[in-house]
């Protein structure tokens, strides 16, 4: 008896035709060809691994899909690249000299509950930056997302960045418990500021500490934040961080992006191996970030080679989105030529498609014999511009559309 999911998709994971997956390749060769300009080389990683080299604290485990192999050995398809990229470099580069320069296109897997914009497997590209951990390095991979998202056409993005070295300071000024840490981190991240008012009121020594603290996480804007956060943080780890800050975005200015750039003092994400810069990319036409990263320097160490590292990864599934939004649907991709036949001329025919392809055209050959009205009714049907048609002595014309 046939089951009632055959021929249906599982929930989270869909099918791409012709002209959104031309886009959707499109949106990967430029990818490719601007990080290669940057000096950044190809990686690829397994789609699944031992599920110990991609758990963590953060990443829930109902949110893995999981499987065991025939030795009973719990395996998992990976939920983002960074862990992956982390164990390549730690365990297969370790010899090279840093600098390392990588980049990876790759489909990631996340037990989502399913809504557009939101699937259980998509797409990302992004790159890792290993080695340096300079503010110039993450200006160099914060510009060059901005630069790619320029490229795909999507001109009204901003880049919100942070540093979670200025809530790891506040709670360490604060002594704050660990318990109360996480539930600070919750709410900061959702963005919930009558909570993280509530927090600190209950654990800030003062009232105007909580006052203080509050201020600060909450500056959102241009540099002129800046001074003001300067005059509300205590020296140490949350001031350093605001610092990080100010290098960071005058390199932002040095590559020209600055317009695309937002501080947000108060900026966390939810994977918690980060430890200093994080940034998230929006655009109005997608509730959910087109991109992120940031700085992780202990990461690598967990697989035993010690080493800074910054990165992101873009989300091209919602990039796709955003331009269909914007752009409206993507049209399919159209031949340039069609070259129709009858008679005995197919061998000709097909000598004149070689040295049209070779040219770099796209090329349609007509499967059976034409007349001419016919052949001219098919390329309009196609989208085709010309029409080159052989006629039974073997002689070629280019039919007017």
């Amino acid at each position: 008896m046939t089951s009632s999911r055959f021929g249906r998709l599982a929930p989270g994971v869909r099918d791409v035709l012709p002209a959104e997956a031309h886009l959707m390749r499109g949106l990967k060769e430029k990818f490719t060809k601007l990080v290669e300009t940057w000096g950044y080389k190809e990686v690829v990683t397994p789609t699944f691994e031992y599920m110990e080299n991609l758990a963590s604290e953060e990443l829930q485990e109902e949110k893995f899909f999981k499987f065991l192999d025939r030795q009973g050995h719990l395996m998992a398809l990976r939920p983002d690249m960074t862990r992956p990229m982390a164990r390549l470099v730690a365990t297969r580069m370790k010899g090279i000299t840093p600098p390392l320069r990588l980049f990876y296109l790759a489909n990631v897997f996340n037990y989502e509950q399913p809504q557009v914009g939101r699937q259980r497997e998509f797409y990302q590209a992004g790159v890792e930056l290993m080695g340096p951990s300079s503010p110039e390095a993450d200006a160099e991979v914060v510009a060059m997302v901005a630069e790619y998202l320029m490229q795909t056409g999507l001109a009204d993005f901003q880049i919100s960045i942070g540093n979670v070295g200025i809530f790891h300071g506040l709670v360490k000024q604060l002594g704050l418990p660990k318990e109360v840490a996480q539930e600070l981190k919750e709410a900061l991240g959702n963005k919930d500021f009558v909570k993280v008012e509530e927090i600190l009121g209950s654990h800030a020594a003062t009232p105007e500490e909580a006052r203080r603290t509050l201020d600060l996480i909450e500056l959102r804007g241009g540099p002129e934040i800046l001074d003001r956060a300067f005059g509300l943080a205590q020296p140490g780890p949350a001031a350093d961080a605001i610092d990080n800050l100010r290098q960071l975005y005058w390199g932002l200015t040095c590559y020209g992006v600055e317009r695309h750039i937002t501080l947000d003092l108060g900026l966390l994400r939810g994977l918690d191996y980060y430890t200093g810069l994080v940034f998230e990319g929006y655009t109005v036409a997608m509730g959910f970030p087109i991109c992120g990263g940031g700085r992780y320097n202990q990461l690598l160490a967990k697989f035993g080679l010690p080493m800074p590292a910054t990165g992101f990864a873009v989300n091209l599934e919602r990039v796709l989105v955003a331009l269909e939004r914007l752009q409206g649907p993507p049209r399919e991709p159209v031949p340039d030529v069609l070259v129709a036949w009858e008679d005995n001329s197919l061998a000709n025919a097909l000598q004149c498609v070689k040295e049209l392809r070779y040219q770099g055209l796209k090329v349609v050959t007509a499967m059976f014999e034409y007349p001419p009205a016919k052949a001219k009714a098919e390329a309009r049907s196609l989208g085709a511009s010309r029409v080159i048609y052989f006629d039974k002595e073997g002689k070629s014309e280019e039919l007017s559309l």
